[in-house]
């Protein structure tokens, strides 16, 4: 049996991962981000205090029996159209009323697995206590919070610094003390953030000491992926874990994340944050393999994003074609698969 951590974000939360449980003798163990704060996740979280329930429902979805997925997945995809809770997602109710009655997140979940029969794998979040996130410009300025880090209202030219995952109590006092110019409360909150870290979710010491392989999914660098790893001790895990590490390359730069990063940009900051240089696998879209139309190009320069040139020539870099063109470039799931099979089998 192959242990297999997966550290998602987004839709390849449930498109990867839906693949991966069709595979024999597979174990999934499967860590998503506990930072978001957009959308009516934003509501939810300032209104009632919960965690972000997003990544989790497509990680339960996706692993949920291939007969019950389809409509799962749209019913708690579900918004509503109009009234009180217009815009707001079932899924974000539901586990909401979960954790209330359980009185713990980690409960809450083990409840629904057990509901959609999710008996073989399991869903972690990175942690179960309420954090934000904080990046510093190189200017000097401070960013809170995940949204605003996402869709930048700050000079988006400007690179980020330093990045952190901070308690989300002094979120809310450097979101207070910039507001009324407090220089000095700001300063101090600072410091205690960076020191005082979030409790990292104790369940996943044995998931990183007995795992195989470890995946890290692109995605957006700051505010998906980085978020999993530097709560307090998971990056200490993850540096201890003796799992072949693999990376699968982003096809676009981030705007006001990553712009103009190349692949040996997004591999330095790993190294930056994780202090050391962890990937076994390079997983990168043979470039001699397709043309890409100058019209889809186009379209993604109008978004601000440019395609990351792999200006990497190293052993652990794997070269195939990975991605499905159309009106958008997307990594194909099938053709990923194999590629990942052929790695871990």
């Amino acid at each position: 049996m192959k242990n297999v951590v997966t550290i998602w974000w987004w839709t390849w939360t449930f498109n990867l991962v839906s693949w991966l449980k069709k595979l024999d003798n597979v174990f999934i163990h499967t860590i998503v981000t506990m930072s978001d704060d957009g959308g009516s996740t934003w509501v939810l979280r300032d209104e009632y205090g919960i965690l972000p329930p997003g990544d989790l429902r497509r990680a339960l979805v996706a692993l949920a029996d291939d007969d019950k997925t389809w409509f799962l997945r749209k019913l708690f995809s579900y918004r509503f159209e109009d009234g009180f809770l217009k815009w707001q997602n079932l899924w974000n109710l539901i586990m909401y009323a979960a954790e209330n009655i359980k009185k713990d997140y980690g409960k809450a979940i083990n409840e629904l697995e057990n509901l959609f029969e999710i008996k073989k794998w399991k869903v972690y979040p990175a942690t179960e206590e309420k954090t934000r996130l904080l990046a510093q410009l190189e200017d000097g300025e401070y960013i809170i919070w995940e949204t605003n880090i996402d869709v930048p209202k700050h000079n988006w030219n400007l690179k980020i610094s330093t990045f952190s995952v901070i308690k989300e109590e002094y979120a809310h006092i450097l979101k207070i003390a910039k507001k009324v110019n407090q220089v000095d409360i700001f300063n101090f909150t600072i410091q205690q953030s960076l020191q005082d870290k979030p409790v990292w979710n104790n369940k996943l010491k044995e998931v990183f000491e007995k795992a195989d392989y470890i995946i890290l999914w692109p995605g957006d660098l700051y505010t998906s992926i980085l978020p999993n790893l530097l709560v307090w001790e998971n990056k200490d895990l993850l540096l201890k874990s003796k799992a072949k590490k693999i990376l699968i390359w982003n096809l676009f730069t981030k705007f006001g994340e990553t712009n103009n990063f190349k692949l040996s940009d997004f591999v330095k900051t790993f190294k930056k944050y994780l202090w050391d240089d962890i990937f076994d696998y390079i997983i990168v879209q043979d470039e001699e393999k397709i043309s890409l139309p100058e019209w889809i190009i186009e379209n993604y320069k109008q978004e601000w994003k440019q395609l990351v040139e792999n200006d990497l020539n190293e052993k652990r870099i794997i070269k195939e074609d990975i991605i499905s063109s159309g009106i958008y470039l997307r990594h194909d799931k099938n053709k990923l698969a194999k590629v990942l099979k052929n790695i871990i089998f």
